[in-house]
């Protein structure tokens, strides 16, 4: 969609007043602001394009705007490919003044991920990039127009996989100073310190694209599974947002990833030390991970929009990835309750009866777990996991969780957020509390069985 009418007078005009502002000294944007022949250019942009704003904001947003254009008084000329022609300029600026929406594209390193196979599902994509192709994501051209002392180290980066996750997104106002100066929408009369329960820190399109990434079974292609079964991590995510109004922020300096010290040979019982990335070793993964593409993306999107995502199931997943030590476990444990658990299974009264002396809300969400799940041997699993969640949250006495614990939690919540990703596809108008019921139904007629086979073979049985 294109806003606010551009007159047909206004090019050569602009294109006039540009051309005499570029051949300027060089200058900075500061500078640039009071003078006359940028005042000339303001005045033609107010004057054929409705909306844009006025005063200091609307200078800067200019100003700002045609150095990451490469307007040449605002660029190192000497600089190949900083500077271009004028009529470029012109372009760059009607388009983005007209525009309505901008693409954001969040690069996110997987620090310690090993060698991956790689893999494209909707607008994302993870992969080894050449430093080229890392210039070329990060517009490092912009960014050295902008400053030109920032540094994009491609070729140390260009060593390390990356999630590269791309989004449109509607520009919060027709106005370029307040796209260059966000904070200028912020209500100062909200109550700045409240609490947005589900908000994990990224941005909404990298959470999603990173929930996709964690249906993966990591924990069983991990080679130090027990001790981390992870196969990567997201220090931080850079945006590059294509809106020439909206600044630049810093690049990241590789140094914030992990290396490690090697040597190499280079001649006869000649070493050389080098630094390489650390990686956490994964076992021939290609077919665990390789399945995740466009038609796996559309149907875990379609997925969350049904009633079995509706409570804050994806947050916890994530945020088993995001956590550390007991508060990753918790989260573990919170995916599955968010998955299977319901309000009416804390209410004596109105919850319906299963068989057996158990009643209680943990014993149900186990036994749709064993029904989701078609094995009952898992649901007992998670009672002795959801018993340490209670020691721990309740101060009973307590020894450390191993490794393999945090591992199995891991597990079940990825098979349970898996079994409900499958089970949305399937029916994507399945109603939840019908669903949660037919589940415990079902779990409940496993538990017997086991409870039956148990017995028989002089076993205790039961949870």
């Amino acid at each position: 969609m294109i806003r606010m009418n551009f007159l047909a007078s206004a090019p050569s005009e602009l294109l006039q007043a540009l051309d005499a502002l570029g051949q300027a000294p060089a200058t900075d944007i500061n500078h640039l602001q009071r003078a006359p022949a940028f005042l000339r250019v303001l005045e033609l942009c107010q004057g054929h394009y409705s909306g844009i704003g006025s005063g200091s904001t609307l200078r800067f947003a200019i100003a700002s705007a045609l150095q990451q254009l490469g307007l040449a008084c605002l660029v190192d000329r000497t600089a190949p490919g900083l500077a271009v022609p004028t009529i470029d300029v012109l372009n760059g600026l009607d388009l983005a003044i007209r525009s309505t929406s901008t693409t954001r594209r969040h690069l996110c390193p997987l620090d310690l991920a090993d060698e991956l196979p790689p893999v494209s599902f909707g607008r994302n994509q993870v992969r080894r990039f050449s430093p080229a192709e890392l210039g070329a994501l990060v517009d490092f051209v912009r960014l050295k127009r902008a400053h030109r002392t920032w540094v994009f180290d491609s070729a140390r980066f260009a060593q390390f996989t990356w999630l590269v996750v791309e989004e449109d997104v509607e520009h919060p106002s027709g106005v370029p100073g307040v796209r260059t100066l966000p904070g200028l929408l912020v209500n100062l009369g909200q109550d700045l310190g409240r609490i947005e329960p589900h908000r994990s820190g990224l941005p909404a399109s990298v959470e999603a694209a990173l929930f996709g990434l964690l249906t993966i079974p990591w924990e069983d292609i991990a080679d130090y599974r027990e001790m981390d079964w992870r196969g990567f991590r997201i220090p931080w995510v850079y945006t590059i947002d294509g809106d020439v109004f909206a600044r630049p922020r810093p690049p990241p300096s590789p140094d914030s990833l992990s290396w490690e010290p090697a040597w190499r040979p280079t001649g006869y019982e000649d070493e050389e030390e080098y630094e390489r990335p650390v990686n956490l070793p994964l076992e021939d993964n290609s077919s665990a991970i390789d399945w995740l593409n466009d038609r796996a993306w559309a149907e875990l999107t379609s997925a969350r929009n049904t009633s079995l995502f509706e409570r804050p199931v994806a947050h916890f997943f994530v945020r088993g990835f995001q956590s550390e030590g007991i508060d990753e476990f918790l989260a573990h444990i919170s995916t599955i309750e968010a998955a299977l658990g319901s309000p009416i299974d804390h209410d004596a009264k109105k919850r319906p009866r299963v068989g057996g002396p158990k009643q209680g809300a943990t014993h149900r969400v186990c036994l749709r777990i064993s029904g989701l799940l078609d094995d009952a041997t898992v649901g007992t699993t998670y009672a002795k996991l959801f018993g340490l969640r209670s020691d721990f949250l309740h101060g009973k006495p307590m020894g450390d969780i191993p490794g393999s614990e945090r591992r199995t939690a891991r597990e079940i919540a990825r098979k349970v957020v898996c079994a409900l990703i499958g089970a949305a596809v399937s029916v994507p108008s399945v109603d939840r509390d019908q669903f949660l019921a037919d589940l415990l139904d079902g779990g409940a007629r496993l538990d017997q069985k086991m409870n039956s086979m148990s017995q028989s073979s002089g076993g205790t049985g039961g949870r």
